[in-house]
């Protein structure tokens, strides 16, 4: 769910799916958010949010391989950015972008945060911070795998992030530094 159909086509979390050509439903009204969570199923078929970190196992091909080789990168990546992520995983999600954000099975959505933010609920919701997967077959992904922990990593390591969050229509609580860091 989201407001922009065309965000929502192009988004990251879907590429799997288009790749293994299975349909996805584009909700884009902001009360589609609440209706569907309260549907968990329609005649045979389950529904699931494709934004929560466990949305892609059924389709994944579960390569452990790439999740142990890149276990030092992400660990590297989630040191860099641990106020702003709640994890950095490998994702088997991503088939062309180097990294997307998604939510953990028992968070809210960021459209349920936005939705309760503009309902004055904001103080009563807990910080929800989304969880960064990144694409192992990715070139960006390789390059940093060899960088040492310098201020260019650190760099890429926040664009990755940055980009996540603006692809997925969130505002950057800093555009300044993500403009510097391009």
């Amino acid at each position: 769910t989201g407001t922009n159909e065309n965000t929502l086509k192009s988004s990251p979390l879907i590429e799997i799916y288009r790749k293994k050509d299975i349909e996805v439903l584009i909700l884009d009204d902001e009360i589609d958010e609440i209706v569907i969570s309260s549907i968990p199923k329609y005649k045979d078929f389950e529904l699931k949010s494709v934004n929560k970190a466990d949305a892609e196992q059924d389709l994944s091909d579960n390569d452990n391989k790439s999740k142990e080789k890149f276990k030092p990168l992400t660990n590297r990546i989630k040191n860099v950015l641990k106020d702003k992520v709640k994890d950095v995983n490998i994702s088997s999600r991503l088939m062309d972008s180097p990294s997307c954000i998604v939510i953990d099975q028992n968070d809210p959505s960021i459209q349920m945060q936005e939705i309760m933010k503009r309902m004055g609920n904001a103080n009563s919701m807990p910080e929800v911070k989304p969880i960064l997967e990144i694409n192992p077959n990715h070139k960006i992904i390789s390059k940093m795998d060899k960088m040492n922990k310098t201020k260019k990593f650190k760099d890429a390591c926040h664009l990755l992030l940055e980009q996540a969050l603006l692809i997925e229509g969130i505002n950057l609580s800093n555009p300044a530094e993500f403009v510097s860091r391009l």
